[in-house]
């Protein structure tokens, strides 16, 4: 018998829909503000879901394989931020005017700061997750 998604998972995933940014991290971007600004659809201890309407910052495509990302979390105690990498993505919307894609984020690397607030939160999400 074949695992559903969560049960093959090794970190169980949370729904969560929180503000949050992306960035290339260490490519040279026209305009170092840029960010591609999404929301967070799924968090678990080792990667994010997100949901934005493009893969692109500039000309600087978010997904490419072993692109370094940056990213800003906007939890309810404050702003995180982290380093990850793009585990892969799907466009979702089905010939809307607008596209719409998921993007499935790995989490390399956190301050121990930021890694404590954000365990916090997951442990917060899995106390009121009836499943």
């Amino acid at each position: 018998m074949e695992q559903s998604g969560k049960e093959r998972r090794l970190k169980p995933r949370f729904n969560a829909e929180l503000p949050c940014d992306l960035a290339p991290g260490g490519a040279q971007l026209l305009n170092p503000d840029d960010r591609l600004e999404c929301r967070t659809r799924d968090l678990s201890e080792t990667g994010v879901g997100v949901v934005a309407g493009s893969i692109y910052v500039g000309y600087t495509c978010v997904v490419d394989e072993g692109r370094a990302l940056h990213v800003r979390l906007a939890l309810p105690a404050g702003e995180i931020e982290m380093e990850a990498t793009s585990a892969h993505y799907i466009r979702l919307d089905s010939g809307a005017d607008e596209p719409v894609y998921l993007i499935c984020l790995r989490i390399t690397s956190m301050s121990e700061g930021d890694r404590a607030i954000y365990q916090d939160y997951l442990e917060e999400l899995s106390a009121s997750d009836p499943g």
